[in-house]
């Protein structure tokens, strides 16, 4: 299990933004339920008063407000960041091309490897759900996946502090950028997609 360490002892960093930069946009096709995409992919927002997708494309969308990115990676080392805010209900990450876009349980072993916020509290689900106490409280998220070494790493980038890391896992398929976007409210922040110089 990785805890939460000053960034400039974790050695992937320093060659992010150099090597590893993608750019990253949500995918339409796949976004599920309320979620509306503009600023050519890279502003996600949830609506309660969004269109509903239309019959002939529902076969890959998700049934909840779940979105990939446009990209899938079968290989190598990619890293993009995401504007979180202070909103409450999110997910960024990684899942497999494969998994059932039909469930409401997302954890590793369903192919899925975020982390997340509800309410407060940040999370992850490894082998079990596990809580993250974080202060102060990542608003920028940088989002690390190396496939060979079977890592996914989250970072906060204001504070250049590593958050938390799946290690060694065995991947198998191809891997999209993963969000997660909800709002109880009338008022709902948007996820954002950085350019990185």
């Amino acid at each position: 299990m990785s805890k939460t360490k000053d960034w400039s002892k974790t050695k992937v960093y320093p060659d992010l933004p150099s090597f590893f930069v993608e750019s990253v946009t949500f995918d339409e096709s796949t976004a599920g339920a309320g979620l509306v995409i503009t600023d050519s992919g890279k502003r996600l927002k949830y609506s309660k008063t969004a269109r509903p997708p239309t019959p002939s494309s529902k076969s890959q969308r998700f049934c909840l407000p779940m979105v990939f990115g446009t990209n899938g990676f079968i290989s190598g080392r990619h890293y993009w960041e995401v504007e979180v805010g202070l909103r409450n209900d999110w997910d960024i990450g990684v899942a497999l091309e494969t998994v059932d876009r039909s469930q409401s349980t997302v954890n590793k072993d369903r192919g899925f490897y975020f982390l997340g916020k509800s309410g407060f509290d940040y999370e992850v689900r490894d082998t079990a759900c596990e809580v993250l106490h974080l202060s102060p409280r990542p608003r920028h998220v940088g989002v690390y996946l190396d496939y060979e070494a079977g890592r996914v790493s989250f970072f906060d980038v204001t504070q250049k502090l590593h958050i938390y890391s799946f290690l060694q896992e065995h991947f198998t398929g191809k891997l999209f950028p993963y969000f997660y976007l909800y709002s109880g409210t009338k008022r709902s922040e948007p996820l954002l997609l950085l350019s990185i110089l």
